[in-house]
C-alpha cells in the first residue's frame, strides 16, 4: 500500500495556491490591457470622426421628430444600442477590443459634449 505523506500534500496545495493566482492576474491583466486599448482607439477615432465630418457640418446630427418634440440620437446612444444589438446577436462572445472601443465612442460623446444628456427636445418653431 502507499504510504499517506503530508509533505507532499502541503506541496502541491502550495503550488495551486501560487499558480491559479497568477493565472487569474495574468487574464485579467491581458483582458484589461485589450479594453483599455479599445477604449483609447474608439475615443480617438470618434474625435477625429467628429473633427472631420461634424463639425464641418459636412455629417449632420440625427433627430427623430415626434409631435412637437425631436429625440435627439447622440452617438453615445446610437454606440450604446449596437453595443446591446451585438451582444444579443452574438451572445456567447463579444470581443474584449471591440467592446472597448464602442465604450470609448460613449464616453468621447459624454465627456467632449455638455449637451449628452439633452435627449428629447421641444422642436424649434420655423417662422
Amino acid at each position: 500500500m502507499a504510504e499517506f505523506n503530508p509533505e507532499v500534500i502541503n506541496k502541491r496545495k502550495k503550488a495551486k495556491i501560487v499558480l491559479l493566482p497568477a493565472i487569474v492576474l495574468f487574464t485579467s491583466m491581458q483582458y484589461s490591457m485589450l479594453f483599455t486599448g479599445g477604449i483609447i482607439a474608439g475615443y480617438v477615432l470618434c474625435k477625429l470622426f467628429c473633427h472631420l465630418f461634424v463639425h464641418k457640418n459636412k455629417i449632420g446630427t440625427i433627430f427623430v421628430d415626434y409631435g412637437k418634440w425631436q429625440l435627439h440620437l447622440h452617438h453615445w446612444i446610437m454606440a450604446s444600442m449596437f453595443l446591446a444589438l451585438i451582444w444579443v446577436i452574438d451572445y456567447l462572445y463579444l470581443p474584449t477590443f471591440f467592446a472597448g472601443a464602442v465604450c470609448g465612442v460613449i464616453l468621447q460623446d459624454i465627456y467632449d459634449y455638455n449637451d449628452w444628456h439633452k435627449v428629447i427636445v421641444r422642436k424649434q418653431e420655423v417662422r
